[in-house]
């Protein structure tokens, strides 16, 4: 099976890697060349643009930053008139399910496929290739795709049709986003009260308190260190998305004051931080 990959940032280029790892024919092209130059050593092939990478493809996986990336890529650039077909598009972009049900009718119009397959687990998990995924779609689509799904993540679950995935998602970062926000105020709490930090986090981390979410972050948020493993503009866009999708703000009243506090630290130029710095806005108090 030949995959062409488009997308080869923070989570994409991983995700890539591990694929190529597994002698997975694998079609790029970035534009920077030192990405083009690290995933050729593992055997990459190089094309000069996104159309000639689609044009190799039987699966085409894209992990692009938004829905209009999307758009623009697939539709817009008439990409989607150089698949062939029977080709299915994985689309791991977190985009809206509006979108995705979008572009599924439109490659089905040209005798191609649409999977939407969002992923949870941030840039460690892209790397261990443990990512969680969401997958929509048509049931054959999806099980022509699902070895390669297998290999990027540790759990691949059918969530129903074309859109649905995204739906999921969207959960999904909601529930990230007010976690982080109770963990920063646990920890806020933790430093007021004179606790060392890393004695707290093993005393509660066995109770209910835990989380995959205080596995991940807590460190990041005690050592200050919020190099992004996903970036705090990011997960904006998905809660955006969620807000758009739902039409309906005033009943998220937890997840509107996380906004809040997101669009405040994204205001002081921190939208690149990884989500964990959620917790600069306590230090800032």
């Amino acid at each position: 099976m030949k995959a062409g990959f488009i997308g080869l940032g923070i989570m994409g280029r991983p995700m890539c890697e591990n694929l190529l790892k597994q002698n997975i024919e694998i079609y790029i092209s970035s534009s920077k060349a030192s990405t083009n130059e690290a995933l050729k050593r593992l055997n990459a092939n190089i094309m000069e643009d996104y159309g000639e990478v689609a044009a190799n493809s039987d699966v085409l996986i894209l992990m692009l930053p938004n829905s209009q990336d999307v758009y623009d890529v697939v539709i817009g650039s008439n990409l989607y008139k150089t698949l062939k077909p029977g080709t299915v598009v994985v689309d791991m972009s977190s985009i809206t399910p509006e979108m995705s049900r979008q572009v599924a009718e439109k490659l089905r119009k040209e005798d191609a496929d649409y999977i939407d397959a969002p992923v949870s687990g941030g840039e460690e998990k892209a790397i261990e290739g443990t990512l969680a995924i969401m997958a929509g779609g048509r049931d054959a689509s999806i099980e022509k795709v699902k070895p390669l799904l297998e290999i990027m993540g540790a759990g691949v679950t059918h969530v129903g049709e074309v859109g649905l995935g995204n739906a999921t998602k969207l959960v999904n970062q909601v529930i990230v986003a007010n976690n982080i926000i109770a963990l920063s105020e646990g920890v806020a709490v933790a430093r007021a009260l004179g606790l060392d930090l890393n004695t707290m986090y093993d005393a509660i981390k066995g109770g209910l308190a835990g989380s995959n979410v205080m596995d991940a972050k807590i460190g990041r948020m005690i050592e200050s260190a919020y190099e992004p493993g996903f970036k705090m503009n990011l997960h904006m866009k998905d809660l955006n998305n969620a807000f758009e999708s739902l039409d309906s703000a005033g009943k998220l009243p937890v997840t509107s004051k996380t906004k809040e506090i997101m669009d405040e630290l994204i205001a002081q130029d921190k939208g690149n931080n990884d989500h964990s710095g959620l917790y600069e806005y306590y230090q800032d108090e």
